[in-house]
């Protein structure tokens, strides 16, 4: 006969107070706290309490359980919190650890009390949270809050938490990453006055390999810049980095240079970068005057011109795609923006998201989005095309980074 045994890092540990200790009605709530990561300092927070509280909380014992199916790890996030009933009040605390159904905060234990509502946000997003124990003032954890998140589908941390094993020593570096990704995207717009414009990237990763950019190019000119890095996570991102790094520095960008200037990008990827590394890149030029858009195409999805009458241009591939061909040569296309058109640049994360079955959003699904929603605002076109994606992938988890860049001409 054999014992079947779940393995250390399989189980977690919490602080319970025995029913036995109070047969009676008691004049407190049942007694809990945890989880935590590890039984020495399970054990550690018990013997601090035993020493504060005696008997006040009757006989407080170990409790071992299995833990849940996501994994908790120990990482440090800065975030704030809100208690749902006072918004207007917010605080910044962190993180100790999180799993995708909750996490331990520091800075908090003080501020809130056990089972009260808290909105906490990080990043981006936000969620509710509900606070399932407090933290003994002088003991062990003092200070601390354990909360469990009310929505956990809206994967509030933007991480996946199955890819990493707890306490992952590279975890604290990843986020830095991804923090100092998300400072590559643009922050200022450049104001037009003949096009209204937004763009968004939703990484399906804690870092990913998608780029969009808006460029001041002087004299009412702007620039947009649409790439997909071949692969997923930090190698991507590094090469992200490098594209982006690469287009900054390259001055006097103009519809009449973007040749020169292209090939120059490319040859850099191109010695610089692995043989199976490669970006695919729009680059148009936009004249707010003229109302003109030059571009150049490296072999990416085409964008998509939906005309004001309901026709369709499609912004078709004038090049090859960037870092994989030392030889690269390109040609300029050019079309109009009139009012009421929308142009749509988009990665395939947008038009491949797909649901458990396998189907694709696909870009019939996407030009009806963008045709029901042409009379908004770029923003609110974008917002409703994101949307549409998660309501079509029915919870399935995103594969490909997200990005969509809306122009509208008014």
């Amino acid at each position: 006969m054999f014992l079947h045994q779940t393995p250390p890092e399989l189980m977690e540990w919490h602080i319970f107070e025995a029913p036995h200790a109070a047969p009676d009605i008691t004049t407190h709530p049942p007694f809990h706290m945890g989880p935590f990561t590890s039984e020495e300092e399970c054990r550690a927070a018990l013997a601090g309490l035993k020493e504060i509280l005696g008997d006040k909380h009757g006989h407080l014992e170990v409790s071992q359980q299995v833990r849940r199916r996501e994994k908790r790890i120990r990482i440090r996030l800065a975030i704030t919190l809100a208690r749902l009933a006072s918004p207007e009040k917010i605080w910044p605390a962190n993180t100790i650890d999180i799993s995708g159904m909750g996490a331990r905060l520091a800075n908090s234990g003080e501020l809130v009390q056990l089972g009260e509502f808290l909105n906490i946000r990080y990043g981006q997003r936000e969620a509710s949270f509900r606070v399932v124990w407090v933290g003994v003032p002088g003991s062990p954890t003092a200070g601390q809050a354990g909360v469990e998140c009310l929505t956990p589908e809206i994967n509030i941390w933007d991480l996946d938490l199955s890819q990493h094993s707890d306490d992952e020593p590279l975890m604290q570096e990843i986020m830095v990453a991804r923090a100092v990704q998300r400072w590559l995207f643009p922050r200022n717009k450049p104001r037009l006055r003949t096009l209204d414009y937004s763009g968004k990237c939703v990484q399906a990763r804690t870092v990913g390999g998608d780029y969009y950019d808006f460029l001041d190019l002087g004299a009412g000119h702007l620039g947009f810049v649409l790439a997909d890095i071949a692969g997923k996570g930090v190698a991507a991102a590094l090469l992200m980095a490098n594209l982006q790094g690469n287009i900054h520095t390259r001055g006097g960008m103009d519809a009449r240079n973007l040749p020169a200037i292209l090939a120059g990008l490319n040859r850099h990827l191109y010695e610089h970068s692995e043989a199976s590394r490669y970006a695919t890149l729009f680059f148009g030029c936009y004249s707010d005057d003229a109302r003109s858009l030059a571009y150049v195409n490296c072999g990416h999805s085409p964008p998509l011109l939906l005309r004001k009458a309901g026709a369709v241009e499609r912004l078709e591939a004038t090049a090859t795609v960037l870092g994989l061909f030392g030889n690269w040569e390109c040609s300029v296309g050019e079309t109009r923006m009139e009012p009421g058109d929308v142009l749509s640049l988009f990665t395939d994360g947008v038009t491949e998201a797909a649901t458990s079955n396998g189907d694709e959003f696909g870009e019939a699904r996407l030009l009806s989005v963008l045709e029901q929603n042409r009379n908004l605002e770029s923003g609110a076109i974008l917002r409703n095309v994101e949307q549409a994606v998660e309501e079509f992938r029915g919870g399935e988890r995103a594969q490909d980074d997200l990005t969509l860049v809306v122009a509208r001409a008014q």
